[in-house]
């Protein structure tokens, strides 16, 4: 062929082109920008957790590696909502839960099974939520394999706190204990260890008496009552403002009885356990500065 004729159909699709003729031609798709945001489509709990969670779904357990808490060991959890918390308007948290898996796609359920609870920040960009921040393992809670109790506190001025209270029975003694968790946009950490809010051992053989002024009964429980563990207290709990800038106080206040051993006589006598515990923050957490807890 000429070359010539090589031009030729070049020429004709050039004209057809500049006449205006519809020829078929095929255009690769754009590609999406790198900036382009890929996040969620709403700030619901199910939309979110698919997000951190790839082959989540409401239908199904869905088992995930977390930090176990001890060292550097990963546990097998199965993960659910818990709840996604508004920090202002372009940012949603969203709390994981997670229970160890026995193995079998079924949860651990025995007293000591704590609930790993994880945290996920997401930014609300160009209509989508996306996944800024991260801690899939806040902290290891619960008994049973049952968190307890959850509120999130607002305290204004951009501070959220995340208070979770739960507690246990076991060999005639029921405790209960309260923990505070800072929540923000690029933070989720603990605000105070686990602090005995209540401790109940009245209705073991042998203390109720002893709470009552009485001598206890000849009895010979598996676990003997003692002065030291012979208690029945309860506390509550509040946040409360003082006027000065920043964060609230954290004020516990306890009422109860313990048996004590008089020095003199030997006797066991009751006592009255009240008393008022005050945390202020001091830039970290939530320190003691008066009172103390009767049960510590």
């Amino acid at each position: 062929m000429t070359h010539a004729a090589r031009l030729l159909p070049l020429c004709i699709a050039a004209t057809a082109l500049l006449l205006g003729c519809k020829a078929k031609v095929d255009v690769p798709a754009p590609s999406t920008p790198a900036s382009a945001p890929i996040g969620a489509a709403d700030d619901q709990p199910a939309t979110l957790m698919a997000q951190v969670f790839n082959g989540w779904t409401a239908t199904a357990p869905h088992a995930a590696s977390m930090p176990s808490g001890q060292g550097a060991e990963q546990e097998s959890v199965l993960v659910a909502p818990l709840r996604t918390v508004p920090l202002g308007d372009h940012h949603r948290m969203l709390l994981v839960t997670g229970v160890p898996d026995e193995g079998t796609g079924q949860p651990l359920q025995f007293n000591a099974t704590s609930v790993n609870i994880g945290a996920y920040v997401f930014e609300h960009r160009a209509g989508h939520w996306v996944k800024t921040f991260e801690r899939p393992s806040l902290t290891w809670t619960g008994f049973n394999g049952q968190v307890g109790q959850v509120k999130v506190h607002d305290l204004g001025d951009g501070r959220t706190v995340l208070s979770i209270q739960n507690g246990t029975c076991g060999q005639d003694v029921c405790s209960e204990w309260v923990r505070l968790f800072n929540l923000a946009p690029d933070d989720a950490r603990a605000l105070t260890p686990a602090i005995p809010l209540s401790r109940k051992l009245e209705d073991a053989p042998g203390c109720a008496a002893w709470l009552a002024g009485q001598p206890p009964a000849n009895t010979t429980p598996t676990d003997p009552v003692t002065p030291e563990n012979c208690v029945d207290v309860s506390g509550s709990w509040h946040f409360e403002t003082t006027g000065e800038p920043g964060w609230p106080e954290l004020v516990l206040e306890f009422e109860g009885r313990r048996a004590v051993q008089d020095a003199s006589t030997g006797q066991v006598i009751p006592r009255a356990a009240d008393g008022k515990l005050v945390l202020r923050h001091d830039g970290s957490g939530f320190k003691v500065v008066s009172g103390r807890n009767p049960m510590q």
